[in-house]
């Protein structure tokens, strides 16, 4: 049975009317939403079903996926926003932005000190 996770015909967003068991057969009549994993497509189902059987390691998901590392990156941010969380303002993502301009000499060691002094 495919999935449908938006209105084939102009990509808006379902409201359940009706559900049932597939083991007993209750149904529920209503009006419904559907969680908060609706507002992704298969493609990106299956990218967080990857994520989470790979425990979160990068690492993993390039080999399992056959992507770089940027493109992992990528997905991720733009889940992690459709969820409604603004990766860039997270901490981890400000001190890991530092250490990377440490590292590839945009910015000084001292700089980068005071900076990640300055997150805390």
């Amino acid at each position: 049975m495919p999935e449908l996770t938006h209105c084939p015909y102009c990509q808006g967003d379902f409201l359940i009317k009706e559900v049932e068991c597939q083991s007993c057969h209750t149904q529920i009549k209503g009006s419904f939403k559907a969680n908060r994993f609706h507002l992704f497509d298969a493609e990106d189902l299956f990218f967080i079903e990857m994520f989470l059987k790979n425990e979160g390691n990068i690492k993993l998901m390039e080999r399992d996926l056959s992507v770089s590392y940027p493109t992992v990156k990528g997905r991720l941010k733009s889940i992690i926003k459709t969820l409604g969380y603004d990766a860039e303002d997270h901490p981890a993502t400000a001190r890991l932005k530092i250490l990377n301009d440490l590292a590839e000499g945009k910015i000084e060691v001292k700089e980068a000190m005071k900076l990640l002094r300055d997150l805390t």
